[in-house]
């Protein structure tokens, strides 16, 4: 008897202990934070998402006629949101851009807010197709930095927010925005098209898609039923072509090729450029 007494006195003390209070340390500010978080992706049907610090932009998949595109950059905040504008500053990362402003894009961070109400923003920048994108791919990174308004607490977060799931690392106060044009040539192109067009060069590529209302997709579709690319419509578009090229070099604005020199077709399309010898 007596250790069962001693047993339930020991219960107790337990319970007891275990539902003391506990002090447990949390974070707390009256700053708010700022930080990129670009969704890619999400679980159907459920809160969890994934996220990234960069976006890549191929004009390869524009129409020709595609001069420039706009690219966004999602801001988020912590904290108490507010009745009234509050600027936030972001800054280009020289070390990690390869673009040329006012050459490859143009942007204004003077002027960027998060509107009152809200707790996103939207950095914008406008990206011009520039026939160096064919080469290689240009890189723009903007960085957050801290103001009077917003703090930078997460310089890098977990790629998702669901707790239990591993994750890479992300940059909170970094994004890198990553442009290109590199095409590689079409199969039909390759079998058929030389004999009209002559060798295949990006910029040709593009030249002929622009003057013939056509777009990369639709090579990758040539010789299939009802596909726009044909192999018997190839002499009016080689022909079209030709005149477009002849009326650019008689009006004194002669096109160019990659190589930088003047574009020409295959013999039977040739075009005169004898003014410029």
């Amino acid at each position: 008897m007596k250790w069962k007494i001693i047993l339930f006195v020991s219960s107790l003390t337990l319970v007891f202990c275990a539902c003391e209070k506990q002090d447990i340390s949390v974070f707390t500010t009256d700053d708010s934070g700022i930080y990129f978080q670009r969704v890619t992706s999400y679980i159907y049907n459920s809160t969890t998402e994934y996220y990234g610090d960069s976006v890549a932009y191929s004009f390869a998949s524009a129409k020709a006629s595609v001069k420039s595109v706009v690219l966004s950059a999602t801001i988020r905040t912590m904290g108490k949101v507010v009745d009234y504008d509050r600027p936030f500053k972001v800054v280009v990362d020289q070390e990690g851009t390869t673009a040329i402003e006012g050459k490859h894009y143009e942007v204004n961070l003077d002027t960027v807010v998060v509107p009152a109400g809200k707790s996103t923003a939207y950095v914008r920048v406008r990206f011009f197709r520039t026939d160096d994108m064919m080469e290689k791919a240009v890189r723009l990174a903007i960085r957050l930095e801290d103001n009077e308004y917003f703090k930078c607490y997460f310089p890098e977060y977990k790629n998702t927010n669901a707790y239990s799931a591993t994750g890479v690392m992300i940059h909170g106060d970094e994004f890198v925005f990553s442009l290109s044009e590199m095409y590689t040539e079409p199969w039909y192109w390759s079998m058929f098209g030389d004999g009209f067009f002559g060798n295949w060069t990006p910029k040709k590529f593009l030249v002929v898609n622009s003057v013939c209302g056509l777009s990369a997709a639709d090579w990758d579709n040539a010789g299939y039923a009802g596909a726009k690319i044909q192999y018997g419509r190839f002499n009016f578009f080689t022909t079209t072509v030709q005149k477009y090229l002849q009326e650019q070099a008689d009006a004194g604005t002669p096109e160019l090729d990659s190589d930088g020199s003047y574009m020409q077709l295959a013999p039977s399309y040739s075009v005169d450029y004898s003014r410029y010898e």
